[in-house]
C-alpha cells in the first residue's frame, strides 16, 4: 500500500530583479510549513545566451567569476521555521543583462509508514525544487523592442540592453478588440502566449491574418506595473 505525503516548502519570490540604481543584494525567504525537517541545497548558475537555442546553465565555484554571491549554499529548516538566502550581484560594470537561476532543492530524512497491523507500507514524499530567476541589469538598462510583420508573422526583436516580459498576448481579427487581461479569449482572437525577451532575442509569431490587431501586457521591471502595448 502506498500513502502519499505532502511537502510544504514555500519561497516568497520567484524573481529577484537587481534594477538600475537599486541595492545589489536581496533576500529570498524560505518557509517550512510541513512537519518535516528540510535539508536544502542552493545552487546558483549563470544562463548564457538566454532565450536562444544556445541557452545553457553554467555553474562557477568562484562567485567573482560567476558575478553572483549566494549564501548559504546549504541550510536546515525545521518544521514551522523560516530562513533566508542572501543573493548579491557582484558585477557592477555590466553593460547588458546578466541572467541567473538559483535552484533551491529540498530533501528530507528517512520516511516511515505504519499501515495496518503488520506495520508494512510505503510512504512517498513528493518534493519540488524552486528555480529562482535572477536578473542583474546595467546602470542604464533599457529594453527596446522593434516590431515588424514579415510573411504572415509578427517579428519582435529586443535591440536594447535589458530584458522585458510580454504576456497575455492576443491577436484578433475583424472589429474585435484584443484585450490583454484575464483568461478568457474572445471569439475571433488567438492566444499568443508569453515570453521574456532578452537582449538580442527574436520572437516570431504566426498571425491569423496580415491585418490582425495584436496586444500584449508588458512588464519590464519587477517593481513596475504592467502596461498594455499594441503592435
Amino acid at each position: 500500500m502506498t500513502m502519499p505525503a505532502h511537502a510544504q516548502l514555500s519561497v516568497d519570490r520567484l524573481w529577484v530583479d537587481f534594477e538600475p540604481g537599486a541595492a545589489h543584494r536581496s533576500d529570498i525567504v524560505i518557509r517550512n510549513e510541513s512537519p518535516d525537517r528540510y535539508y536544502i541545497t542552493v545552487t546558483p548558475s549563470e544562463i548564457t545566451s538566454p532565450g536562444t537555442d544556445q541557452e545553457a546553465r553554467v555553474e562557477q565555484a568562484d562567485p567573482e567569476a560567476l558575478g553572483l554571491l549566494v549564501t548559504p549554499n546549504r541550510l536546515v529548516v525545521d518544521p514551522g521555521g523560516m530562513r533566508s538566502i542572501r543573493v548579491v550581484a557582484l558585477d557592477e560594470t555590466v553593460t547588458t543583462d546578466r541572467i541567473y537561476r538559483v535552484k533551491i532543492t529540498p530533501q528530507v530524512g528517512e520516511l516511515k509508514s505504519t499501515v495496518g497491523e503488520s506495520g508494512k507500507g510505503i510512504a512517498i514524499k513528493v518534493l519540488a525544487a524552486y528555480d529562482i530567476l535572477v536578473t542583474a541589469r546595467p546602470a542604464r538598462a533599457k529594453p527596446e523592442l522593434t516590431v515588424t510583420r514579415e510573411n504572415g508573422e509578427l517579428v519582435i526583436r529586443n535591440v536594447g540592453n535589458s530584458n522585458t516580459l510580454l504576456y497575455e498576448g492576443r491577436a484578433c481579427t475583424g472589429d474585435t478588440v484584443p484585450k490583454a487581461e484575464g483568461t478568457a479569449i474572445p471569439d475571433g482572437c488567438t492566444d499568443l502566449g508569453a515570453r521574456r525577451i532578452y537582449p538580442g532575442n527574436e520572437w516570431k509569431l504566426p498571425l491569423p491574418t496580415a491585418q490582425a490587431k495584436v496586444r500584449f501586457k508588458q512588464r519590464s521591471l519587477a517593481s513596475s506595473d504592467p502596461k498594455e502595448v499594441d503592435f
